[in-house]
Protein backbone atom coordinates (compact mmCIF):
# COMPACT_ATOMS: atom_id res chain seq x y z
CA UNK A 1 0.00 0.00 0.00
CA UNK A 2 1.25 3.65 -0.74
CA UNK A 3 2.34 5.36 2.46
CA UNK A 4 -0.51 8.11 1.55
CA UNK A 5 -3.13 7.21 -1.06
CA UNK A 6 -2.60 9.61 -4.29
CA UNK A 7 -5.17 11.88 -4.95
CA UNK A 8 -7.08 11.47 -7.90
CA UNK A 9 -5.43 14.48 -9.59
CA UNK A 10 -2.35 12.82 -8.85
CA UNK A 11 -3.71 9.24 -10.41
CA UNK A 12 -4.66 11.63 -13.31
CA UNK A 13 -0.84 11.77 -13.91
CA UNK A 14 -0.53 8.13 -14.12
CA UNK A 15 -0.70 5.87 -17.46
CA UNK A 16 -3.46 3.60 -18.13
CA UNK A 17 -0.94 0.40 -17.66
CA UNK A 18 -0.08 1.92 -14.44
CA UNK A 19 -3.50 2.50 -13.56
CA UNK A 20 -4.66 -1.00 -14.51
CA UNK A 21 -1.40 -2.27 -12.51
CA UNK A 22 -2.29 -0.60 -9.58
CA UNK A 23 -5.66 -1.07 -9.62
CA UNK A 24 -4.91 -5.04 -9.47
CA UNK A 25 -2.62 -4.60 -6.69
CA UNK A 26 -4.62 -2.58 -4.75
CA UNK A 27 -7.79 -4.85 -5.04
CA UNK A 28 -6.00 -7.72 -4.39
CA UNK A 29 -4.55 -6.48 -1.03
CA UNK A 30 -8.16 -4.74 0.01
CA UNK A 31 -9.57 -8.47 -0.94
CA UNK A 32 -6.73 -10.15 1.51
CA UNK A 33 -7.09 -7.40 4.09
CA UNK A 34 -10.81 -8.01 4.34
CA UNK A 35 -10.66 -11.43 5.16
CA UNK A 36 -8.08 -11.10 7.31
CA UNK A 37 -9.07 -7.51 9.45
CA UNK A 38 -12.86 -7.33 8.38
CA UNK A 39 -14.43 -3.63 7.49
CA UNK A 40 -11.22 -1.24 9.24
CA UNK A 41 -10.50 2.22 8.42
CA UNK A 42 -7.50 0.59 6.42
CA UNK A 43 -9.64 -1.55 4.32
CA UNK A 44 -12.01 1.34 3.85
CA UNK A 45 -8.84 3.40 2.60
CA UNK A 46 -8.00 0.38 0.09
CA UNK A 47 -11.19 0.45 -1.20
CA UNK A 48 -11.61 4.49 -1.64
CA UNK A 49 -8.60 4.02 -3.37
CA UNK A 50 -9.75 1.06 -5.78
CA UNK A 51 -12.45 2.95 -6.46
CA UNK A 52 -10.36 6.19 -7.36
CA UNK A 53 -8.04 4.04 -9.59
CA UNK A 54 -11.92 2.56 -11.36
CA UNK A 55 -13.07 6.28 -11.81
CA UNK A 56 -9.69 7.96 -13.71
CA UNK A 57 -9.65 4.46 -16.05
CA UNK A 58 -13.17 5.38 -16.93
CA UNK A 59 -12.29 8.84 -17.92
CA UNK A 60 -9.17 7.47 -19.39
CA UNK A 61 -11.00 4.93 -21.75
CA UNK A 62 -13.48 7.55 -22.24
CA UNK A 63 -11.16 9.97 -23.18
CA UNK A 64 -9.64 7.88 -25.31
CA UNK A 65 -13.00 6.73 -27.19
CA UNK A 66 -14.01 10.51 -27.85
CA UNK A 67 -10.41 10.75 -29.29
CA UNK A 68 -10.68 7.94 -31.72
CA UNK A 69 -14.31 8.55 -32.80
CA UNK A 70 -13.29 12.63 -33.44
Amino acid sequence: MFLTAPTIEELKQSDLTDLIDMLAKQTIEYSQLLKIEGITSKTLAIKEMVLNIQLVIDAKKASQKSAITS
